[in-house]
């Protein structure tokens, strides 16, 4: 059976594809039989190239041209080089690159016990791992005839060519047939890389003609160049269908835009992901780039072209978001992505993608929109009136609350109004604080306008920080502004009428304090001046005629005189701890303590105590207080000693760079003073803590220790108007230490208030 053809060829070429554009083919000669371009040269006999040759050629090139497949070609060539080479059959065979093996492509006319013969040593005969060998170390089979057939792996340039196993074997299966083999060629590549085999056979041994060499020569460039066209449009297709395939994997649509030296603009490609994203056939785009751009907002195109040129001007990275509405209605979001390369021509090619954004916009905006929920929520759930303006000084938003406390501003009071504005809405309303003050000189209130420039400049002055306005309603608003990190202005508006309410009633409590301060130092010390002066003359002149009982009666009456003395006295210490607050200034303990002491000598000298001072620091207090304070503890030490021993005190202080705040209110930003007053006396039990420092509160009789059991109350509250506290550990018989803990630096209480 003669097989005229075979299945055609697939993965044709085993070289890997860089990219390059194919050689040129050669090119046929003119009908004037000058040889085209790209064609090797020919033995020159002197004579042109038969016009069959020229002809077969042009057919060849034709079908190449046309896009026929690699069979067809082949076939075409396999015919055409037994019509120019007589008397004698074909064969072409082909590497399959992915298979790694040479296929028998076609052969027109071959005698079918020479295809059998091939067939039954094809593992043989079509091994397609290529070797090097001497072309003198081939050792064909001595049994076959002798015939002068050659394998034309000669290069025209003279170097040693790669000999194939491969060829030899080809040539003992033609032997084996019975048939002559004339030619067995190899198609190579510039890489000395076999492409395929042409193979020329005979029944009788045959010598080419100078004609005949020349048509071979040629038939095998065409050859070559078949195959070599055929691997590189494979693999450009392969390409091309990876690209593809990558592109159509990408949420998104991938674009190529060239931008011409004028300004004009178009796409070169774009992918088939147009459709889907702009509702736009990608050939339309590519046809008219204006059916894109019909996508978009009239703001986005009116500065595209601009943004674009300046773009491609300093080849910088495109990176822009836009809204688009697709042909059918939908509106989507968009993230375009592009790098520029410029071209020799002068023209900018800009390679990217078009993402859709869409989800991943609508999701950031319901998270926005999420947000100014909750943000809303938060502000109009806020007790104050609220108010936020941006580093532009133009309103955001405010709360109702704010609303409701000046409904007068109701219609300045919206987003984008200017700071300024409200100002003199405020002005012209008589609400700002400059309208309830008037001028120090006129006694008038000022002007309007002046009062609008007087507040202007007081905010640039960072001055109106904290303020107080009273409305026309007798209510009183504590505003506060405050700086936010991106520039912009947060004003906070506070209803503080309950709390000026309860400071008046505080001013009447602390004025009627004063007074019975007042009428405790003089009117109700009067009467007993009176009980202990007619009690002193009733004893001096009348004890005799009173006899024993009433001795006794006017020494009780004495003694319950002199302790109410002491009471008024000590109740008049503790109310001018909070009546007579002085501002603070720096403070010796160290010679308070020592003052103390030297006023309370008397008192050690008779109880024989010893007192142990350590160095104390200087603080801000209030003087008069620190020495009433230590006064009372350091007298409380010598009064409590146990029976028959003498007071042992001991008077030190460390110094905290940091305290709870539940132990000092004050701390927050300065150290601490702790002060100890240890002493060795009878001690108490630590369940009665909180009692001793509880005005009139006493753990033992009159009898046993005099006093008012007001001191150590005096202490608590002066230690907690100096933004401090006072404690005691304790254990009966075991003595008692007083901790005391001032701040290091303190406010002015005047200044406070």
């Amino acid at each position: 059976m003669r097989a005229s053809s075979t299945a055609p060829i697939s993965d044709v070429g085993q070289t890997e594809v860089t990219g390059e554009p194919p050689a040129a083919p050669p090119q046929p000669a003119a009908r004037s039989g000058v040889p085209g371009p790209g064609v090797e040269a020919l033995p020159r006999t002197g004579a042109p190239p038969p016009a069959d040759l020229l002809t077969v050629q042009q057919d060849v090139l034709d079908k190449i041209v046309d896009g026929a497949s690699l069979f067809e070609t082949l076939h075409c060539i396999g015919h055409a080089v037994e019509e120019l080479v007589h008397s004698i059959s074909s064969a072409i065979l082909v590497f399959n690159g992915r298979k790694k093996e040479i296929e028998l492509a076609i052969a027109p006319n071959l005698p079918t016990r020479t295809l059998e013969y091939l067939e039954q040593n094809k593992l043989a005969a079509f091994e397609a791992a290529p070797g090097r060998s001497d072309p003198d170390t081939s050792d064909p089979d001595t049994s076959a005839p002798d015939t002068s057939a050659r394998t034309d792996d000669e290069p025209g340039d003279g170097k040693t060519a790669p000999r194939f196993p491969i060829c030899d074997s080809i040539r003992l299966a033609v032997v084996a047939s019975g048939q002559i083999p004339i030619r067995i060629i190899p198609i190579l590549n510039q890489s000395d890389e076999l492409l395929g085999i042409l193979l020329l056979c005979a029944d009788l041994e045959r010598a080419l003609e100078d004609g005949e060499e020349r048509s071979v020569s040629a038939m095998t460039q065409l050859l070559r160049f078949a195959i070599e066209f055929e691997g590189r449009k494979s693999a450009l297709q392969s390409a091309n269908d990876r690209f593809a395939s990558l592109a159509a994997s990408i949420p998104g649509v991938v674009y190529q835009r060239i931008v011409e030296p004028d300004g004009s603009m178009r796409y070169s490609y774009i992918s088939e992901a147009a459709r889907d994203l702009f509702g736009v056939p990608p050939q339309e785009i590519v046809a008219d780039s204006q059916a894109l751009f019909d996508c978009h907002g009239a703001d986005y195109a009116a500065t595209f072209r601009d943004r674009l040129l300046k773009a491609s001007r300093d080849l910088e990275m495109w990176d822009v978001e836009a809204t688009i509405n697709t042909r059918d209605g939908r509106r989507k979001y968009t993230h375009a992505l592009a790098r520029p390369t410029r071209r020799p021509d002068g023209s900018v090619q800009w390679d990217g993608v078009i993402l859709d954004a869409t989800r991943m916009k609508e999701a950031e905006l319901a998270t926005a929109a999420a947000e100014a929920r909750v943000r809303d929520t938060i502000v109009e759930s806020m007790p104050h009136g609220f108010v936020l303006y941006d580093a532009d000084d133009r309103l955001i938003t405010c709360n109702t609350k704010l609303l409701n406390l000046y409904p007068e501003l109701s219609e300045v009071m919206v987003a984008g109004s200017t700071y300024d504005e409200v100002a003199r809405a405020e002005v012209d309303c008589g609400l700002d604080v400059e309208a309830q003050i008037p001028d120090t000189e006129s006694n008038e209130i000022p002007p309007p306008e002046q009062r609008l420039v007087t507040r202007l400049r007081m905010r640039a002055k960072d001055i109106t920080k904290a303020i107080e306005r009273r409305l026309a309603d007798g209510r009183w608003i504590l505003i506060n502004e405050h700086k936010t990190a991106d520039g912009g202005s947060v004003i906070l508006h506070t209803d503080v009428t309950e709390l000026k309410d309860r400071e008046a009633a505080l001013q009447r409590s602390n004025k009627e304090l004063q007074h019975f301060a007042s009428v405790a130092s003089h009117d109700l010390q009067e009467p007993l001046r009176k009980i202990e002066a007619f009690g002193d003359r009733l004893a001096a002149r009348c004890a005799e005629h009173l006899g024993e009982d009433g001795q006794m009666y006017i020494d009780r009456m004495q003694n319950a005189a002199g302790r109410m003395r002491s009471l008024i006295n000590d109740l008049l210490s503790y109310s001018r701890v909070t009546t007579k607050v002085k501002p603070f200034v720096p403070v010796d303990l160290q010679k308070i303590v020592t003052d103390v002491l030297s006023d309370l000598q008397v008192a050690i000298e008779c109880s024989n105590a010893r007192i142990d001072l350590e160095q104390l620091p200087t603080i801000d207090a209030d003087k008069t207080q620190m020495r009433m304070l230590f006064q009372n503890l350091i007298a409380n030490a010598i009064k409590f000693h146990a029976e028959d021993v003498a007071p042992h005190i001991e008077v030190s202080a460390t110094i905290h760079a940091k305290v709870p705040t539940e132990i000092v209110a004050n701390a927050q930003g300065t150290e601490v003073c702790e002060v100890r007053v240890k002493d060795h006396g009878i001690g108490f039990e630590m369940r009665h803590l909180d009692r001793i420092f509880g005005i009139f509160q006493r753990l033992h009789g009159r009898n046993e220790y005099e006093g008012t059991g007001v001191g150590l109350a005096t202490c608590r509250k002066i230690a907690e108007l100096h933004g401090g506290s006072i404690t005691a550990e304790s254990a009966p018989g075991e003595g008692t230490t007083f901790f005391v803990f001032l701040p290091m630096k303190n406010v002015s209480v005047g200044a406070r208030k």
